[in-house]
């Protein structure tokens, strides 16, 4: 295989790149496939040093506003460790603010014009029920859709604090390159992430970043 940070040619069965030092496990994923495989490898070979930070995650996450910075201190950190090595410490998750408002906006956008079609869903169907309840359909419909095509971005804003609109457009651009691989990457890192909670989710996050690493230049 070849590296995909120096270009430098990896023979098989190695685990770190003649070249550069790079872990064979920290390359860009080339497909869904290789993403799960790194981030499992990853996830498997560092379950001891994943499970603190996660569970202090997990136990602050629950504050308003606030786990919005701890959301991208959380995955700015396994960003770093699927990037260079680098494990994750419980500071990391604090340790983010500078990409903030950024991101708070980036989630705030797409939730207010979720509340703005629920309303007008709402009024529909007070004034003509039947259009109310297919337009509440089709709302219903797009909830998952717009979830694949908004969930690159929150990695690109907290990777490289890229302002929302940006990210937006970054977001739709790279699901439309590669839709199988995203879709495959955000609904089974979702899942496994939610799993066992302190034990599973630092596994799914990294099988989303390994998509992310491997697009992110999209």
């Amino acid at each position: 295989m070849q590296c995909q940070f120096c270009k430098a040619q990896v023979p098989n069965g190695s685990t770190t790149c003649p070249q550069c030092g790079t872990a064979v496990a920290n390359q860009p994923a080339t497909d869904f496939g290789a993403a799960f495989s790194n981030a499992t490898n990853l996830w498997k070979d560092n379950l001891g040093d994943l499970i603190l930070p996660s569970l202090v995650f997990c136990l602050v996450a629950w504050v308003p506003i606030a786990n919005v910075g701890f959301i991208a201190g959380y995955n700015r950190s396994l960003i770093a460790f699927k990037r260079t090595g680098k494990k994750p410490e419980v500071g990391d998750i604090f340790n983010s603010w500078d990409c903030f408002v950024n991101l708070l906006l980036y989630i705030l956008i797409p939730f207010g014009a979720f509340v703005v079609l629920f309303i007008i869903s709402t009024i529909l169907g007070k004034l003509i029920g039947f259009l109310g309840a297919l337009f509440g359909f089709v709302l219903m419909l797009a909830i998952p859709v717009a979830a694949l095509a908004l969930s690159p971005g929150m990695y690109a804003v907290i990777d490289k604090n890229m302002a929302p609109m940006d990210a937006l457009k970054w977001s739709i651009r790279t699901v439309q390159k590669d839709l199988v691989n995203w879709l495959l990457a955000v609904f089974v890192g979702g899942i496994i992430g939610s799993l066992f909670a302190i034990i599973t989710l630092p596994w799914g996050q990294l099988i989303v970043i390994s998509q992310y690493e491997a697009r992110k230049d999209d």
